[in-house]
């Protein structure tokens, strides 16, 4: 069975307070777990990058 992918852009409102508190690196392995976790057996993140911050 081929693989779909489905590629997508979207802009994310964080918390002030906890996005500050975290780096980069933090943010996008916080933000693809969550996503992952949501997905579940459905599919998962191949890649994941921050554009601006």
């Amino acid at each position: 069975m081929p693989e779909i992918e489905i590629k997508f852009k979207g802009t994310l409102q964080l918390d002030e307070k906890w996005a500050s508190n975290q780096t980069t690196e933090e943010l996008i392995e916080y933000i693809k777990a969550r996503i992952n976790s949501s997905l579940g057996f459905r599919g998962q993140i191949k890649k994941l990058t921050l554009v601006t911050r």
